[in-house]
């Protein structure tokens, strides 16, 4: 049954790929480097891969990724590995000024139930998004919700037994696309995150983000800024999910990019993320610390 699910979706991908007028595909890698304090992280470092594939026609576009990280404690503490597997297939209905997205997100985490955090989960999303043009220009704006179930996860109260935590989670965004010249074009966009969780002794947390995207001929920068307070939240429009209770206050991002040809893309970014890291063992939140995430991609569509 499970080689015959496989040879499915490897139909309906071929299938899809064969029907598309754009395949793009990104893989990508990279590492975490956390703070050295063994006070504000448990954790040393962490290195991840990935795999980013759109599929896309003036219709639809179909979303689907592939992330695997390994994270490694400090070595003085008696903690083994984390390894976590990401998959996720959003599919996105375009309609002639507004689009309906639908999608899921499975994480398999390898987290011991003596020092779970959240663990294995799953991720359902859902959006709709509306556009207007001004000439060549783009206004977009819309709303994405997400509800996440761990199935056999640990609550902030309690290490005794394992529950169902859910959360949930609404983010809606504006976007403006300005196409100042033929070579030149930014792209600004602008994100809430309300996330709630019933099952936590703080049960609500809001945040916001700002990206700027500048292009200019072959050649883009993005400038990502976040701050407020974000735990157990979903992002990237649910290609990211974070099975922490994590408290995340801001986070400043920069990329860069080249178009080596039309179709071929070359991307590095650095992230600093400051936040509070989950202590599983004693149900409380460490001191202020931060960690730093270098990531690398190459990008090929088709």
């Amino acid at each position: 049954m499970h080689n015959l699910k496989k040879i499915i979706l490897i139909g309906l991908l071929s299938h899809s790929c064969l029907l598309a007028d754009e395949v793009s595909v990104t893989p990508y890698m990279g590492k975490i480097k956390y703070d050295n304090a063994l006070s504000k992280s448990l954790k040393d470092d962490a290195s991840f891969l990935g795999l980013d594939t759109s599929i896309s026609d003036n219709n639809y576009v179909l979303d689907i990724a592939y992330h695997y990280i390994n994270i490694n404690y400090k070595k003085s503490l008696s903690l083994g590995d984390i390894r976590q597997h990401n998959l996720s297939m959003i599919y996105t209905s375009k309609y002639s000024d507004y689009a309906l997205k639908v999608g899921v997100h499975y994480l398999n985490s390898n987290e011991p139930e003596s020092f779970r955090d959240l663990g294995t989960g799953y991720v359902g999303i859902a959006g709709i998004e509306g556009y207007s043009f001004f000439d060549e220009d783009r206004f977009t704006y819309g709303t994405d919700a997400y509800y996440s179930v761990y199935p056999s996860a640990h609550s902030d109260l309690t290490t005794a037994a394992t529950l169902l935590i859910d959360v949930v989670q609404f983010t809606p965004y504006l976007e403006y696309s300005a196409v100042l010249s033929q070579s030149l074009r930014n792209d600004l966009s602008v994100k809430l995150n309300a996330v709630l969780s019933t099952q936590y002794k703080d049960p609500a947390y809001l945040s916001f983000e700002v990206s700027d995207t500048f292009v200019y001929r072959n050649f883009y920068t993005i400038v990502k800024v976040f701050g407020g307070e974000i735990k157990s939240g979903v992002l990237k429009g649910g290609l990211e999910v974070m099975n922490t209770k994590d408290l995340y206050t801001s986070s400043y991002e920069g990329q860069m990019g080249y178009y080596l040809s039309p179709t071929l893309a070359l991307d590095i970014s650095y992230t600093m993320n400051n936040y509070q890291e989950y202590n599983a063992g004693t149900l409380t939140l460490s001191p202020k610390g931060y960690n730093s995430i270098g990531r690398v991609s190459l990008s090929y569509s088709y």
